[in-house]
């Protein structure tokens, strides 16, 4: 709100008032208060009768005078500060109030200390909050409300709104700006159902099966309909961008309940049971759209190596990592399938032709979801009854190499001819963050509980690996430690390093392959705020990663011409 306006709305609050007199009150033209109150009537804070204004007798109006006698008004609300009051009303971290309101970080910080002025606004460990008021929190809601009540129908109801999107639901047949979402599309996707709404994606938008999914669980209210997502999961698991999920999950603030339908999926324990319907209630529903819920969960068969052992002919290195190293160091019940990197092609052929002798059958072509194609397997061997077995020569998970110091931390295990090589746990924890696989999350968390668990040994390889290779992992390595923070309270010691290497990293891509010289033009491609980035850059100058050339620009010092047609 303009400071006028919250200035306008203060005098009326202890009197009604003629337009003339409002201008005097608030040292303004009469042709400018009168705009003025056309706007407030707009917004539903003041009715005119006549050439008379006095308070509407809305909601927002009133809790607004019940305020004004206990904040500061104008402190509180004129210019960006309302969308940061807005904003608290979902978040109390800066970042995430960014992504709300499209404000930077530094307008955003000098909005906070002043609302805190007024007590309205409270501080602790360097997170925001509204106080302790009931009618603030309500005030702040009903006009929400209202606002929103302008951008979309009458009839409508927001459940999420941002700079960037609302999602809101309409009665059933009744027009609407925007596209189809949610449950509206589940029989797209495979899955009929009746909703008794229509859910909509605002503005019009071409939608991903991601991008349904996740919608469905912000709109989602009752256990019937967050077990509805998980039908849709479990139906197209093997399409899903599970990786894409998280990311858009994160920014829409259900990270926790796409974390719960993962471990739902496979009969495991969930954060808040009760969200969901019985996981033998999701079994007879899935059954109605051929979906195999038993196919869904982690089997307690295993795997004799011994069998193996017997059909090669001469010693082979098997360098076992993923659920199955964490079976055998007992801190996982059981493992779908076995992940083994070897160290060629000889070994690969060797093993593969071990595991046709025994009746295992590669997977070809459409056999391959696409999870597993990313992966970029040099085979997936299955076999009716036993554990799959995914092969990888040297390069793992189209990610990191079979380094020599993995081969160092493995725990080795000789099985005659066989040379079994169990991974660290420190290298399987590492390996998982980059899988994207449902129920990695979890896992995670069980390695970094365990005794011994060495975190420096964790960033020292992925540091090593991004050095070696010449891509970057961290920016997705950083999501899944924030996820397991946010899920266990586990914080990684390495955290604020890893931070500023990702803002390091993302700093000199968006000048070697985007061209951005300036703060400026960097800032549009790296959403950090602005006196981190500038820290970094005074980071990288001084390292001699970047060189400063005047007139703040920079240019990194591997820097080359290029070609922008």
């Amino acid at each position: 709100m303009l400071p006028s306006e919250v200035l306008a709305l203060t005098v009326l609050t202890t009197e009604q008032i003629s337009v003339k007199d409002l201008a005097k009150a608030i040292n303004s033209s009469y042709s400018r208060a009168a705009e003025i109150v056309k706007v407030l009537v707009e917004k539903g804070f003041v009715r005119r009768v006549g050439n008379h204004v006095h308070l509407a007798d809305t909601t927002h109006a009133m809790l607004f005078k019940k305020l004004s006698r206990k904040y500061d008004m104008l402190k509180l609300l004129s210019g960006s500060r309302e969308l940061v009051a807005l904003a608290l009303l979902n978040t109390d971290e800066i970042k995430r109030l960014q992504e709300q309101t499209g404000l930077t970080y530094w307008t955003i910080k000098r909005a906070l200390n002043k609302m805190m002025e007024t007590g309205a606004i409270r501080e602790r460990e360097r997170r925001h909050y509204l106080a302790d008021d009931d009618n603030l929190r309500i005030f702040l809601q009903s006009w929400r409300e209202e606002r929103e009540s302008h951008l979309v129908e009458s009839y409508a109801e927001v459940v999420y709104s941002s700079q960037d999107i609302v999602l809101k639901r309409v009665p059933k047949g009744k027009p609407a700006k925007g596209s189809l979402t949610a449950f509206s599309m589940f029989t797209v996707y495979g899955i009929r159902i009746q909703p008794v709404y229509d859910y909509y994606v605002q503005p019009e938008r071409k939608l991903t099966l991601e991008d349904v999914f996740v919608h469905a669980i912000v709109f989602s209210e009752s256990p019937i309909e967050l077990t509805d997502c998980a039908l849709l999961l479990a139906k197209n698991l093997s399409t899903f961008d599970l990786r894409k999920t998280r990311e858009m999950a994160k920014k829409l603030y259900i990270e926790d309940k796409l974390l719960d339908l993962e471990n739902y999926l496979r009969n495991m324990a969930v954060s808040i049971p009760d969200r969901l319907l019985p996981w033998n209630e999701f079994a007879e529903k899935a059954r109605i759209y051929e979906i195999n819920p038993e196919s869904l969960l982690v089997s307690e068969i295993s795997f004799d190596f011994t069998l193996l052992e017997k059909h090669i002919d001469r010693p082979v290195s098997l360098y076992v990592f993923g659920g199955e190293g964490m079976r055998i160091r007992k801190l996982k019940r059981s493992t779908k399938d076995i992940d083994i990197v070897l160290e060629d092609k000889a070994s690969i052929t060797l093993v593969e032709g071990g595991l046709r002798k025994i009746g295992y059958k590669p997977l070809s072509g459409d056999e391959i979801t696409i999870v597993d194609r990313k992966l970029e397997p040099s085979g997936i061997f299955i076999k009716e009854g036993y554990p799959r077995m995914d092969l990888f020569v040297k390069r793992i998970c189209n990610a990191f190499l079979l380094s020599n110091s993995m081969k160092i931390r493995a725990e080795s295990k000789v099985i005659g001819k066989l040379r079994l090589y169990i991974m660290s746990n420190e290298d399987i924890f590492l390996l998982k963050s980059i899988t994207d696989r449902e129920g990695d999350i979890y896992d995670m968390i069980a390695l970094a509980k365990a005794s011994g668990f060495d975190w420096k040994t964790v960033i020292n390889e992925l540091y090593y690996q991004e050095e070696i290779i010449g891509r970057h992992f961290c920016r997705h390595f950083l999501d899944s430690i924030e996820l397991i923070e946010e899920r266990s309270g586990i914080r990684a010691p390495f955290y604020n390093d890893l931070v500023n290497h990702c803002i390091d990293q993302a700093i000199l891509e968006s000048i070697e392959r985007w061209n951005a010289t300036s703060l400026k033009e960097i800032k549009k491609l790296v959403n950090y705020p602005d006196y981190r980035l500038r820290s970094r850059i005074l980071k990288l100058v001084k390292k001699k990663r970047l060189i400063a050339l005047g007139n703040g620009t920079y240019r990194t010092t591997k820097y080359r011409k290029r070609n922008n047609k």
